[in-house]
C-alpha cells in the first residue's frame, strides 16, 4: 500500500509543481505534506516534520518564500501566496485567495507602511493623475455646469 501512496504523492506533487514555482526546500516540504496527508488517510506512517513548521502552524505566521526586499518593486508587487507579480494586490488577494489585506499582513507579519499593496510606478501615476485633475486643492475640482 505504501508504494501506492508514493505513486499518488508523486502525481500530486508533480501536478502542483508544474503550476507553480517551488524552491527545492518548498518541494521537499510539499512532498512531506502530501505523503503525510495520504498516509494519515490510510493509517500509515508519517514522515518527520521539523519543529519550525509546527511552531509556524501554532503561531499562524508564515515565512515569506522570497526575501522581503524583493516584494515591492517599481513595476510590480509580489503576492506571497502564489508568487505572481502584479501592479496591485488588493483585488487579487480577495478574488484568488479570499484574503483581506489585513489578514494578508497578519499572515506574513508585514508592516503595511513598509510593504504597500501597490507598486511604486502605479502609485506615482495615480497620484499625478489626481493632482492634474485638481484633487486635494481647495476648490480645485471644477463642478459640472448644466
Amino acid at each position: 500500500m505504501s508504494s501506492e501512496i508514493l505513486k499518488l504523492t508523486t502525481e500530486i506533487v508533480v501536478s502542483h509543481a508544474s503550476m507553480s514555482e517551488l524552491s527545492p526546500e518548498q518541494l521537499v516540504e510539499e512532498i512531506k505534506e502530501v505523503y503525510n496527508a495520504l498516509s494519515s488517510l490510510d493509517g500509515g506512517g508519517i514522515l518527520e516534520e521539523s519543529l519550525s513548521e509546527k511552531a509556524e502552524e501554532v503561531s499562524g505566521v508564515q515565512k515569506p518564500s522570497i526575501p522581503l526586499k524583493d516584494i515591492v518593486k517599481a513595476k510590480y508587487v509580489v503576492c506571497l501566496e502564489c508568487g505572481k507579480k502584479l501592479k496591485t494586490l488588493k483585488t487579487h488577494l480577495r478574488k484568488a485567495h479570499a484574503l483581506a489585506p489585513k489578514e494578508y499582513y497578519q499572515r506574513y507579519d508585514l508592516d503595511p507602511k513598509k510593504f504597500p499593496l501597490v507598486c511604486k510606478d502605479y502609485s506615482a501615476a495615480r497620484s499625478q493623475m489626481a493632482k492634474d485633475r485638481g484633487f486635494g486643492k481647495e476648490g480645485g475640482r471644477k463642478k459640472a455646469t448644466a
